[in-house]
């Protein structure tokens, strides 16, 4: 699914997040939102592989993330103030 012609899950002037958004801040609102806690944990099953990756390999690993967290249903994104 595209983020990109999908007006439900528009990429700007948004006023709900979707479960699988990320919320950008500090403190308990954002760290509490389901898709902060699901990106937390998708980015842990990637850790070894980044840790072990050498540092030309760790922004493929960081893309791989990026990748699987926009092709959720609905799409994860990532959400500013």
């Amino acid at each position: 699914m595209s983020t990109t012609s999908d007006p439900a899950y528009p990429l700007t002037n948004i006023t709900r997040p979707g479960p699988n958004d990320i919320l950008c801040g500090r403190g308990g609102g954002t760290n509490a939102h389901p898709g902060n806690i699901k990106f937390r944990k998708l980015v842990a099953t990637h850790k070894l592989r980044y840790l072990a990756a050498s540092k030309s390999d760790k922004p493929a690993v960081a893309r791989d993330v990026v990748k699987e967290w926009r092709a959720m249903d609905p799409p994860g994104r990532v959400l500013a103030k």
